[in-house]
């Protein structure tokens, strides 16, 4: 257990608002117009991609409701109870990994319906969206229950910073091992992996009067995989950097300050994928047409292959 004390310095707090009050501006503008934009189309907009992007974009507008709370008590004492500070906290963590988990849902489906282009409509429906995310809630809150076990200061604590570690000694390897294999690693892996395949089978059409949209839905794909480690490596990087360094250089202070002070800039630039979620959208709704395209020429292909074979038995 190390014996420091170390906190968030003015500079960093200065740069973690530099980051925080623009996300929190445009993020919110953003996701309500999207919200005002999908209310004014109804139930013509109740596609299995707007039910996924609607459930993103409710994730995304929580921990924007978060954020005020965050940029005023960063280094200020907590002016509520525990349990207060524990669902404020609790909430940024749920909403990120619904968010994330969601996009990995999204990269999925569209994945499957290339691979199987004769069971994309099934795939493609409104009804098993919202058993995913429905799913992705249940299995993300449950598993913030641990953040309430391996965080807490007692019952009777009164004077604390909430949005700093409240105790001392690392938090659990387990603990961190779980945000960063399930709630980075694997996630990237799966966007990894579909966006690759899809991309190759994309790759492979890339000819005719389609060409251009599809390389231009390439592009989109990409983008928005380096978009997603960019806005959440550094933070799960550094959560794991940070226990390191308590275990190892425990009464290293400069050490701890500089890593402790990395893992809340970097947690503000992942908040920055609530305002990126906005071009998100445009690019997920693009690429998911493609996917969509792709899936009904195969099924054309597939269709007029068994046909020949018929006529010539």
């Amino acid at each position: 257990m190390s014996n420091c004390s170390y906190n968030l310095t003015e500079g960093v707090e200065k740069a973690y608002l530099t980051i925080t009050i623009p996300t929190f501006i445009f993020g919110l503008l953003g996701n309500m117009a999207f919200l005002i934009a999908l209310c004014f189309k109804g139930k013509k907009a109740l596609s299995y991609m707007m039910i996924y992007i609607g459930n993103m974009t409710l994730a995304d507008g929580i921990i924007l409701f978060t954020l005020p709370f965050r940029m005023y008590f960063l280094r200020k004492t907590w002016a509520f109870d525990m349990e207060s500070c524990l669902v404020v906290v609790s909430s940024s963590f749920v909403n990120m990994y619904v968010s994330i988990y969601t996009a990995t849902a999204i990269c999925v489906v569209r994945y499957i319906a290339i691979k199987y282009p004769f069971r994309a409509r099934e795939i493609m429906s409104p009804r098993k969206a919202v058993v995913v995310c429905v799913l992705i809630w249940l299995i993300v809150c449950s598993l913030s229950a641990l953040f309430h076990k391996v965080d807490a200061l007692p019952a009777n604590s009164t004077k604390f910073k909430c949005f700093q570690q409240l105790g001392n000694k690392p938090l659990p390897l387990s603990f961190i091992l779980v945000l960063d294999i399930l709630g980075f690693l694997l996630p990237l892996l799966c966007m990894t992996f579909c966006s690759i395949k899809v991309v190759r089978c994309l790759s492979k059409s890339v000819k005719g009067d389609s060409g251009n949209e599809k390389t231009q839905c390439i592009r989109i794909i990409i983008t928005n995989l380096i978009v997603f480690i960019v806005s959440f490596a550094p933070f799960h990087f550094g959560f794991l950097l940070k226990y390191i360094v308590q275990t190892v250089s425990p009464q290293n202070c400069n050490l701890l300050e500089s890593v402790h002070n990395f893992v809340h800039i970097s947690f503000a630039i992942s908040h920055t994928n609530c305002c990126l979620d906005i071009f998100t959208y445009y690019f997920f709704i693009k690429a998911s047409a493609c996917a969509c395209c792709m899936a009904q020429d195969l099924r054309r292909k597939l269709n007029s292959s068994t046909i020949s074979v018929h006529r010539r038995c």
